[in-house]
């Protein structure tokens, strides 16, 4: 590979100007910033990004990891967009990783993350013990939790206000004279869970209802673990006659289910999450939708924001949702 000293030599120039030139750090002449671009391209010298982030304390690198990004439920893609596109304007580039929403998989890309001395870290928290997580924070590198509220740290945390959508999602079906609603929330998912039975159990309350304990289900994130938590939600003598899913996979699984059972007419299903595909699907579902480009970029706002004040107040933003209505062909939001 070519060095700073092989662009100085072809370029004519002091390897200080190089350096200048490279790292902008001081002002050069066009004529020679010309010449040492000229060199360096036909020289096909790349700047070495760690060096440089070594003697100037940052990579201008950001660490992200989601769940899962490939899923026909597009909110994990749309969040890594938005917050990949913010970062960029800022010149900071993404690393992005997959957890399968393992604790295990979670330390080893922070372990990685660290090696590459990332800047900071916005992630969808897996359950269980992180020793790589409690490590980054103890370096006080900025960490911002994305999607799920933690329970036990205290960081910048961006989320959809899932409470606010569960009951709103489930209001609209009781206002429709749906009386047992049945709710599939996803196992291991922290905040997002607990919100989601509060948000069920809040819109009953208020319609001075108390739902059955049987209908709710607790499932894995795939839509094979949606058909069976949902087989199990129709087990009871009396069957539901709506279903609130946490997302699109589990959707897919309670639309199975309700198939196999020859009921995918006459029981409603909403569901969180918002993709194009379902405006073409067979049977009509309503979904609240997640602005999910959104809290990618309040993400990457928040991690900006504490690079540049470091000391500033620990701040949690909740973004609103929105209900999706879908009725045989028509669709509306509330």
């Amino acid at each position: 590979m070519a060095t700073m000293n092989d662009v100085a030599r072809r370029a004519g120039v002091s390897l200080a100007t190089v350096s200048a030139v490279m790292n902008r750090s001081a002002y050069v002449s066009p004529e020679l910033t010309d010449r040492v671009h000229k060199a360096a391209a036909a020289l096909r010298y790349r700047v070495n990004a760690l060096a440089r982030g070594l003697k100037q304390g940052s990579t201008r690198t950001v660490g992200m990891l989601v769940p899962a990004f490939a899923s026909p439920d597009p909110f994990f893609t749309d969040v890594v967009q938005g917050a990949e596109i913010t970062l960029r304007e800022r010149d900071y580039s993404l690393l992005l990783g997959q957890t399968h929403n393992k604790a295990a998989e979670q330390s080893r890309h922070i372990a990685s993350f660290r090696a590459r001395l990332i800047d900071g870290l916005l992630l969808f928290q897996a359950p269980g013990s992180d020793s790589e997580l409690d490590g980054i924070i103890e370096e006080k590198k900025p960490v911002v939790f994305v999607g799920r509220v933690p329970s036990k740290i205290r960081a910048d945390t961006v989320a959809t206000d899932i409470e606010a959508g569960t009951f709103m999602g489930v209001e609209y079906l009781l206002r429709k004279g749906r009386r047992r609603i049945g709710l599939l929330t996803q196992r291991d998912s922290l905040s997002v869970r607990e919100f989601r039975l509060k948000g069920w159990r809040r819109a009953h309350a208020e319609a001075g209802l108390t739902p059955a304990t049987n209908l709710h289900a607790d499932s894995e994130i795939s839509s094979e673990a949606g058909f069976v938590a949902t087989r199990q939600l129709l087990s009871s003598k009396t069957l539901p006659d709506a279903i609130f899913a946490d997302n699109l996979v589990l959707t897919i699984g309670v639309v199975r289910a309700l198939q196999e059972r020859g009921i995918a007419g006459s029981l409603e299903v909403v569901s969180s999450d918002e993709a194009e595909w379902l405006d073409v699907f067979h049977i009509p579902i309503s979904t609240v939708v997640q602005p999910s480009y959104e809290v990618g970029v309040t993400a990457a706002r928040l991690f900006l924001d504490r690079v540049t004040d470091p000391e500033r107040p620990v701040e949690t933003v909740l973004l609103k949702p929105a209900l999706k209505i879908r009725e045989g062909t028509h669709s509306t939001c509330q």
